[in-house]
């Protein structure tokens, strides 16, 4: 395994660990209906890990039999549940039976996200289909298993969705929790900001360097609002952008999701984000690709602040303020 595989393989196995210790804490408190928080998360996991095409299940026979999630074209269902004993699978078994589901979909699997129990008892389909629970009952440990053998690009998407989406399932689960807060940054805002000033402004403190200095309080706050991979992409502009179009910096869309490796999905979700966030926008018009364009207008001297930070401020000071928030490099 390369050395950028296994760490991205090393940051998918520690997250999903620690939503494992999660879940089993809760379990433990009673709380069993936690797998309603995780389905659409795992449904996304197993599709990456196994190349499934899961979905959530919403209609009413699926429900009644517990399944959570399905893969019309592989005829496959999935439940999703934290119970770790064989009475749940059976029970689970005996209602997909009943409800005659195994016309439709002639696999019926279980993630169990604790830990699997080593079962020595019978599984009974009544030969309506095939059920080993050595292949068809997985835990978060086998998933991990699979996911070793993942191509670099497959495992860089599996880390980045576990990146962009775990906390908000941790968040769902237990908002007090280490994993939900984990893209949290406090960071810091400037105190003067007198670095920025000194070039923007005539004078650093009449009424337009003011409103230049709000404008960055205000572009901290927006960078805060964001996700460090978020982040991680302006970062990523700021360092390789070569293009300019009207003082703003500039990047095809084309070569952005290629040069980080998104999809096209992928690529506009990041977009939407930094777009709701003020910071990025894109122009059609004028290029065969879109162009993607980093902009953030200090309201008084009409200065552009990601054009300040890459012609002024070396490598390290950029990644301080644009991934780390700390703003006191512009003081």
């Amino acid at each position: 395994m390369s050395l950028e595989k296994g760490r991205l393989y090393q940051n998918v196995v520690m997250k999903l660990s620690v939503l494992r210790f999660m879940v089993r804490s809760m379990s433990k408190r009673g709380k069993t209906d936690i797998n309603r928080d995780c389905e659409p998360f795992f449904a996304e996991v197993l599709n990456y890990v196994y190349g499934y095409d899961l979905k959530n299940a919403n209609f009413d026979r699926l429900n009644t039999a517990a399944i959570d999630l399905v893969d019309k074209s592989r005829g496959l269902c999935v439940q999703v549940t934290s119970t770790t004993d064989s009475g749940k699978i059976k029970k689970t078994i005996k209602t997909f039976i009943r409800n005659k589901l195994f016309n439709e979909y002639t696999e019926l699997r279980f993630l169990i996200l604790g830990e699997k129990n080593n079962y020595t008892t019978t599984f009974d389909t009544q030969g309506h289909f095939d059920f080993d629970h050595e292949e068809h009952v997985i835990d978060i440990d086998d998933l991990l298993d699979k996911a070793e053998s993942l191509s670099l690009d497959k495992m860089k998407q599996l880390s980045d969705f576990v990146d962009r989406e775990l906390p908000s399932v941790s968040r769902a689960l237990e908002p007090d929790s280490i994993l939900a807060g984990a893209e949290r940054n406090d960071g810091i805002p400037p105190a003067t900001a007198i670095r920025v000033l000194l070039e923007t402004a005539a004078n650093p403190t009449d009424a337009d360097a003011v409103k230049d200095y709000k404008s960055l309080i205000k572009l901290h706050g927006a960078l805060m609002s964001l996700s460090r991979k978020q982040r991680e992409v302006i970062l990523y502009m700021l360092k390789n952008a070569t293009e300019r179009q009207f003082e703003r910096l500039a990047m095809s869309e084309m070569t952005l999701r290629q040069k980080l490796g998104f999809s096209k999905e992928q690529m506009f979700e990041y977009y939407a984000a930094l777009e709701a966030a003020g910071i990025m926008d894109v122009d059609a018009e004028s290029y065969s690709h879109p162009q993607f364009t980093l902009s953030w207008r200090l309201s008084g001297s009409h200065s552009d602040a990601f054009e300040f930070f890459k012609d002024n401020l070396d490598e390290k000071e950029v990644e301080r303020v644009v991934v780390d928030c700390d703003f006191t490099v512009l003081d």
